[in-house]
């Protein structure tokens, strides 16, 4: 298994592999697979802007997260956002997960002024609560019923936040 950096040029076969996390854990996204269809590419391939992809060595995609820091707002710089976590589900379980937020910490540490990152999470996904607690992401958020998965039916979130060294 390796991680790359994607870019525009992969962005069929991200949106693919996001799009089926999104139709079978709906009630884990925050976005439905209507949203995808005319979204430019979520990040801009920079340091503080990427889309990481875990594959198979066979060049399978069986991961993804990605990251966004703060660009409009000096005064938010300190601060991004890890968003999009998807790992296939035949590949649950192997450690995939963990190693891209492992990397994604890595690569924000590397920026040298970036303090925190914060993540949202529905509130029933114990199984990515657990995996971002594990990796020092604390609670700091509640909001009942934050989605709207269809009709009447919602979703509480949590927001979680990695406190980086300075």
């Amino acid at each position: 298994m390796y991680i790359q950096t994607i870019h525009t040029e992969k962005a069929t076969e991200y949106y693919q592999l996001l799009e089926r996390g999104i139709t079978e854990h709906a009630d884990f996204f925050r976005i439905a697979p209507q949203d995808l269809r005319h979204e430019p590419f979520p990040t801009q391939n920079t340091a503080d802007s990427f889309t990481l992809i875990a594959y198979s060595d066979k060049g399978e995609m069986l991961g993804t997260v990605g990251f966004q820091r703060e660009q409009n707002r000096l005064k938010l710089r300190h601060k991004g956002l890890l968003f999009r976590m998807y790992v296939v589900p035949e590949s649950a379980g192997q450690g995939i997960g963990r190693k891209l937020i492992q990397e994604v910490i890595k690569r924000v540490k590397a920026l040298g002024d970036c303090r925190q990152i914060v993540l949202t999470v529905a509130a029933k996904n114990h199984i990515a609560k657990k995996l971002y607690h594990s990796e020092g992401f604390e609670l700091f958020s509640f909001e009942k019923d934050a989605i709207q998965l269809g009709g009447n039916r919602f979703a509480d979130e949590e927001s979680m936040i990695l406190f980086l060294n300075p």
